[in-house]
């Protein structure tokens, strides 16, 4: 009988069928919001599972509705012990509901800190778990796009809880091995230069993304910290020359430092598979030092995020100014446009992003930390 009153219900609201299955959920607190909608904690009421719901705006998505059900259609196919579950989705006139299961664990970088000691093999275990859910990836043809430490979250607070890889908003599968990509995708300091220069891309995009990562875990700083201005930086991007820094890589191994310039070769030909990287004998961790490197790595992601806060101070008021100056003026909206895509990437409980005057297009709201 309530089944009944539901479907009729719907029918005369007008809402989608799969809408009724929002009744078996129990909404709670937002996790993290952005330009498309918000990520909230919910229980599954059959069983009491608490699980994340990512909640996106069809009137937000514009004319990329498409952009949720290619989600949708990558995600429900992957099943890996490092990579987010899709458990459910539905949606309603005005917004889609995608089901993940919950990680509370926190995201990489995040977890690292809170280590009492880091090393160089505790790095590897890490970085394997990545290149593991990025072979898998490749192996059925999906590039994710969008590598970055925010997107790699733990499954919960255990001390041997996996790392999970999460958010494929701007994930693409691949029709063939020759197929080319020509997207404008990613995050600021982990695009590969193929993507920025617009010269296609495909699965390589993510080997790039993955060995900034692992250099950022190493020492705390990206590879490209101290180019600034777009041409400085894809000059530094396409050069093969990895710079590190002697104060901070001292008693990193060699084998730390091949497995890098291995996978940000600018030539995406030349950069080593996800399978390849799996057999670079650093994954192994019988080649690592021993250094703890846990002060050095806190120093620099506390000094790059005081400067990411006063950089996005500035360009906030800088972007409010040009909106008071454009107020009334025959516009179609562009500046707000821009003011609202310019917000850090959305739906995560820690919310620094690198800063930048320009992006690449972002993905949408992904949050999975409880």
């Amino acid at each position: 009988m309530a089944s009944a009153i539901r479907g009729m219900w719907h029918h005369l609201s007008q809402q989608p069928e799969s809408y009724e299955r929002k009744h078996y959920y129990t909404f709670g607190r937002v996790l993290g919001a952005g330009t498309f909608g918000e990520v909230r904690e919910a229980v599954f009421n059959p069983d009491g599972r608490r699980v994340a719901i990512k909640v996106i705006k069809k009137t937000a998505l514009s004319t990329d509705e498409q952009m949720v059900l290619k989600e949708i259609d990558i995600v429900r196919h992957l099943h890996h012990p490092n990579i987010v579950k899709l458990l459910d989705w539905f949606e309603s006139k005005d917004k889609y509901y995608l089901v993940f299961q919950l990680c509370t664990g926190g995201e990489l970088f995040q977890k690292i800190c809170d280590y009492g000691h880091f090393t160089e093999e505790d790095a590897a275990k890490l970085i394997r778990c990545g290149f593991e859910s990025i072979a898998y990836l490749h192996s059925h043809n999906v590039v994710h796009r969008d590598i970055k430490p925010e997107n790699f979250i733990f499954l919960d607070s255990s001390e041997d809880a996996p790392l999970m890889l999460a958010d494929f908003g701007i994930a693409r599968i691949m029709r063939s091995e020759d197929e080319i990509l020509n997207t404008m995708c990613g995050s600021f300091g982990y695009a590969a230069p193929e993507i920025l220069l617009r010269q296609g891309h495909g699965k390589p995009v993510d080997i790039w993304s993955l060995g900034v990562v692992t250099f950022s875990s190493l020492c705390g700083y990206s590879p490209f910290w101290r180019f600034e201005d777009p041409r400085s930086l894809m000059i530094a991007m396409q050069s093969d020359n990895v710079e590190f820094v002697e104060r901070f890589w001292w008693g990193i191994s060699e084998y730390a430092k091949d497995f890098i310039r291995r996978c940000l070769r600018a030539n995406p030909n030349e950069r080593m598979t996800a399978e390849q990287a799996l057999q670079h004998p650093w994954l192994s961790g019988e080649h690592t030092a021993t250094r703890d490197l846990l002060p050095d790595v806190i120093e620099n992601f506390n000094a790059r995020a005081t400067l990411r806060r006063a950089v996005l101070k500035i360009q906030a008021v800088n972007r409010m100014r040009k909106l008071s100056l454009n107020h009334g003026s025959d516009s179609s909206g562009s500046e707000h446009n821009s003011f609202d895509s310019d917000k850090d990437h959305p739906s995560y409980e820690s919310n620094e992003k690198e800063p930048a005057d320009e992006k690449p297009k972002e993905s949408l709201p992904g949050g999975w930390t409880g």
